[in-house]
């Protein structure tokens, strides 16, 4: 599985609104180098070690198939601490998500591990951290909750649907769009140029990483280009891409001293979170995840940053997403685009309806009594979208499909799914919403009791309702 004997990361020119920097392969005598490139919509401050830090969370996704990641610019003992951190995370992610549990045969058949070979030491890789240029640590923070917060904007309903609540809560609320170079902008395109039109504080930071994720694909002897080629609403190997739009937005954060950045984190039923013949991972979303924000959270505070990771949709299903936004937001219903293979159609940009993510928001639309025609999708009959959805590889919870399947052919709903209508208290809470600040905690808990049916926490591993 090694490709490369090393990953560096150096950063170039930093500052007057943009970030450049280069990532380099190296194998033997052999260098190749990807100028990667952020660019700001403000005058932004950035330092060489935030330039690096950025640039090491795009290397990061290639990080099991290197046997060192050389970072060739200042950094502190909390940078190396989190950068060891997520590079052990993501190379068991791999291992176990693009190797082991695969849902397309992107990697070569001869590449793939044996039955002997799926070992927890296999999956943690071999991947040395070389830091020689270091930094004295910065001063951290106890985290203070402010009413200036910034939404991670991205067209889907979960950041359409924070973004309303935060703005009724009456927050100080920013949109943060980054904008890939390819045909994912397409995604939050609409809904940039919507809120660009019509709400204040709205920042984007542009960026080809798209394109340095197919550069380094080119260079991974592992994949089958004839597989990798076709379409799929999947990525052959990074798994890593969140923190790279958090990464990014961090001057941002420190310029408009913002306390929160809000990710679209619905809930992941904590049951179906097993691990791997004994290897713990996320499933491929851990950076969609609580301990992906409380990690970086902290690491924040540490470099003396005064803004949290957090989530505002994060104990309900995505069924319950759609239905608020669809109910109480519909302006902003009206800008979903929750499909990466968006195309124009009569000068509008509409979704492909034909990949998982456009089956799944079909069935939370109909289950919500909206209409999917008002997003750009041809489809309103429930029973053709339950046919449809059964011949795809569906990313949603066991549970939630089958209250879907249920509700959508005009089944009755069994106890033991009415839980995905409600609000959930997750095993290490102990009231419910208390991962929300405290400042925000009261008044999103009102507008979601109002779509929601009950609280309900895991007794064993039966969601039975609380009080």
């Amino acid at each position: 599985m090694r490709c490369f004997d090393s990953i560096r990361v150096r950063p170039g020119k930093h500052g007057d609104g943009s970030v450049r920097g280069n990532i380099t392969f190296v194998t033997g005598e052999n260098e190749e180098s990807f100028e990667l490139i952020f660019t700001y919509s403000d005058q932004v401050e950035v330092d060489e070690n935030a330039a690096g830090m950025m640039l090491a969370m795009a290397a990061i996704n290639f990080t099991y198939f290197t046997g060192k990641l050389e970072l060739d610019f200042p950094v502190s003992d909390n940078d190396i601490e989190i950068i060891g951190k997520y590079v052990k995370i993501n190379n068991r992610e791999v291992f176990v998500n693009k190797l082991c549990r695969r849902r397309y045969e992107f990697v070569k058949k001869e590449y793939l591990p044996t039955e002997a070979d799926i070992t927890e030491e296999n999956a943690n890789g071999a991947t040395d951290i070389l830091a020689p240029l270091r930094k004295d640590n910065e001063g951290s923070v106890q985290f203070r909750p402010g009413n200036s917060v910034a939404v991670l904007s991205s067209g889907g309903k979960e950041s359409l649907l924070t973004y309303g609540m935060l703005r009724e809560s009456g927050a100080e609320t920013y949109a943060f769009f980054f904008n890939e170079s390819g045909g994912h902008w397409l995604t939050a395109k609409t809904s940039y140029e919507y809120y660009s039109s019509n709400f204040k504080n709205v920042r984007k930071v542009w960026s080809n990483i798209d394109r340095f994720y197919r550069w380094a694909q080119l260079r991974l002897k592992i994949l089958d280009f004839a597989v990798v080629n076709r379409r799929a609403d999947d990525y052959p190997i990074q798994l890593f891409t969140f923190p790279v739009y958090v990464f990014s937005f961090i001057p941002l954060l420190k310029a408009y001293s913002i306390s929160g950045l809000l990710l679209g984190d619905e809930l992941d039923d904590p049951r179906e979170m097993e691990g791997y013949r004994g290897i713990k991972h996320y499933y491929g979303v851990f950076d969609q995840t609580w301990d992906f924000n409380r990690m970086t959270s902290e690491y924040l505070h540490s470099k003396g940053i005064n803004s949290s990771l957090w989530s505002a949709v994060y104990p309900i299903f995505g069924s319950i997403v759609e239905k608020m936004l669809i109910h109480r937001y519909h302006d902003l219903y009206l800008l979903q685009r929750s499909c990466h293979s968006c195309h124009y159609r009569n000068g509008k940009i509409i979704p492909c309806g034909e990949c998982t993510k456009c089956m799944g928001i079909l069935l939370f639309v109909k289950y919500a009594g909206g209409k999917a025609g008002e997003i750009g999708y041809s489809i309103e009959d429930g029973r053709l979208i339950i046919e449809k959805a059964e011949r795809v590889r569906m990313r949603i919870d066991p549970d939630e499909m089958d209250f879907l399947k249920r509700s959508l052919s005009g089944q009755a709903i069994p106890e033991n799914l009415s839980h995905v209508e409600g609000i959930h208290i997750l095993p290490w809470e102990s009231e419910k919403f208390s991962l929300i600040p405290e400042n925000f905690r009261k008044s999103i808990g009102e507008i979601v009791e109002k779509y929601t049916a009950g609280t309900y926490a895991l007794k064993g591993n039966i969601w039975e309702r609380s009080g």
